[in-house]
């Protein structure tokens, strides 16, 4: 498999990842048992899970990797500033372990969309 369809797999995986973390988050608090979050915070996973599915699928999972991986480790950093921390829990409910899956994922997806071969130019 080359550069570019790891990248793509990874943005289809990660949007399915987030459309069902999304929609979940629209009835329950509590996803998978452990990731918190509230209907705002299913909103955006549900957008951005649909545009990690588009741009995996019809190109651009490169820039989605690198825009994710950007707002996951900001978002993901917030947690350790505390008035970054009182932002994130009010308006997003995020927890610890969101926050932790936030810097993992962050790192992967904007390691994969920096250091991936960039497309050809013609």
């Amino acid at each position: 498999m080359n550069q570019s369809a790891v990248i793509s797999r990874f943005a289809q995986i990660l949007g399915v990842f987030l459309l069902i973390e999304g929609i979940w988050e629209l009835f329950s608090p509590v996803v998978f048992g452990v990731l918190s979050g509230n209907v705002t915070h299913g909103i955006i996973h549900i957008v951005l899970g649909v545009l990690g599915l588009w741009t995996g699928t019809r190109g651009g999972a490169r820039g989605f990797c690198i825009f994710i991986g950007l707002l996951l480790l900001v978002v993901g950093a917030l947690w350790f500033v505390p008035s970054g921390h009182e932002l994130i829990v009010r308006l997003l409910n995020v927890n610890q372990a969101v926050t932790f899956l936030n810097l993992i994922v962050g790192a992967i997806a904007l390691l994969l969309g920096l250091f991936a071969a960039r497309p050809a130019r013609a």
